[in-house]
């Protein structure tokens, strides 16, 4: 999450379950899990993870207005899959729906074939692996729709910006996950709709790395909006893909890097596509990034700025801004007048090879990326989302 660049640019029944392999559990309102083991089936209003042995959490449903899977015991090592999350009105004044998922201090994380609705997305917080690639993150082929930080208004509604904003939340944020290896999120699909949803980053990659021989891969995900609570008047720091960003206080051993972005299709993110704006050796290639700045009927986004940047925010110097590069992308980004701004890249170490998207910029382009997307799913014989299993 960065400003945009300047330029041209219940009775309450807890649950706790020992080792459960290949079984069901039955319904409850919170499931609390203190040994390893795989637990499956029923629907819930959240779980909380409080052991550090593998846990496996497969074929439920969850649905509430907390957040849904939680881990602050330390050390979690989680896998879930085929999960389906519906985030809930909390119907609190000034409070948003929670996470699908809420980990800090993990060792492990997999969420794979996951469905997310109406959530506050994914918050992976204070690694504590063994950086080894049995240690990482890996969100695979997630489908969620409509990332929501908006605040209810207590009345089953929500605020509008001008009586309380919202709460920055996103898809997938990384924060303080250092030296990770092997870590990647992939094949994910992410489309969220003005005055249905409202995001930050739909992707954030905030104090984070991987290595040198193993960067964090983000890669061939579908992101279709991210929007202020009202496009068309309101400003908007939020975006597509953050690759990195932070200036850590501990030196520059903590700040972003080892980030790469690419073949992703990233559209109608309003400020920016895909953006680099701290650490070192991180890259955007060969994605496709578009917007017509445009909502469906018609009005301008007030908020539309630059296709893609690498810019040194922080002002933080050649000593941890460096060696970040863009390559071989296609872009094609109108700003707030309607004006082409495909990218801005002040502080880039190299930028080549990247095309700018022909004119005219229209919105059926977002229908023909969607059949795009489509055929490489089938192409690739990917499946994203939860199954009906």
């Amino acid at each position: 999450m960065r400003p945009p660049p300047p330029g041209p640019l219940s009775f309450l029944t807890v649950l706790t379950v020992a080792c459960v392999f290949a079984s069901s559990i039955a319904s409850a309102d919170t499931l609390t899990i203190t040994r390893g083991g795989t637990y499956r089936g029923g629907e819930h209003e959240s779980i909380a993870i409080n052991t550090p042995d593998p846990v496996i959490i497969e074929n439920m449903t969850l649905r509430g207005a907390r957040h849904l899977i939680t881990s602050h015991y330390g050390r979690a090592n989680v896998t879930v899959r085929n999960v389906r999350g519906f985030g809930v009105n909390p119907n609190v004044a000034g409070k948003c729906t929670g996470r699908f998922a809420s980990l800090e201090g993990f060792s492990n994380v997999v969420i794979e074939n996951c469905t997310l609705e109406g959530t506050a997305g994914i918050y992976l917080l204070d690694y504590a692996g063994d950086r080894t690639s049995a240690n990482t993150v890996k969100l695979l082929r997630n489908r969620a729709k409509n990332i929501d930080g908006r605040r209810s208004d207590g009345k089953g509604g929500y605020l509008t910006g001008g009586e309380g904003g919202a709460e920055l939340v996103q898809f997938a944020q990384l924060d303080k996950v250092r030296g990770i290896r092997d870590a990647e999120i992939a094949w994910n699909e992410i489309i969220n709709e003005p005055g249905k949803s409202r995001v930050e980053d739909v992707i954030s990659i905030y104090l984070s790395s991987g290595i040198k021989d193993s960067p964090i891969r983000i890669h061939d995900n579908f992101l279709r909006g991210a929007y202020p609570l009202d496009p068309a008047t309101e400003s908007f720091s939020g975006g597509g893909i953050m690759l990195s960003d932070g200036v850590s206080k501990d030196g520059p051993a903590g700040d972003p890097a080892f980030v790469e972005a690419f073949d992703n299709q990233v559209l109608d993110t309003v400020n920016y596509g895909i953006a680099i704006s701290a650490g070192h050796d991180c890259a955007i290639h060969h994605n496709r990034i578009i917007s017509a700045g445009l909502l469906g009927d018609g009005r301008k986004i007030a908020a539309q700025n630059v296709g893609a940047y690498i810019w040194d925010s922080h002002k933080a110097g050649k000593d941890r801004f460096h060696n970040n590069v863009g390559h071989d992308n296609v872009i094609g980004w109108k700003d707030k007048l309607g004006v082409r701004n495909d990218w801005w890249r002040p502080h880039a170490a190299a930028w080549e090879n990247n095309q700018n998207w022909p004119s005219p910029i229209k919105l059926d382009v977002y229908e023909a990326e969607w059949a795009r997307w489509q055929e490489k799913l089938k192409a690739k014989n990917v499946t994203v989302g939860a199954t009906s299993s």
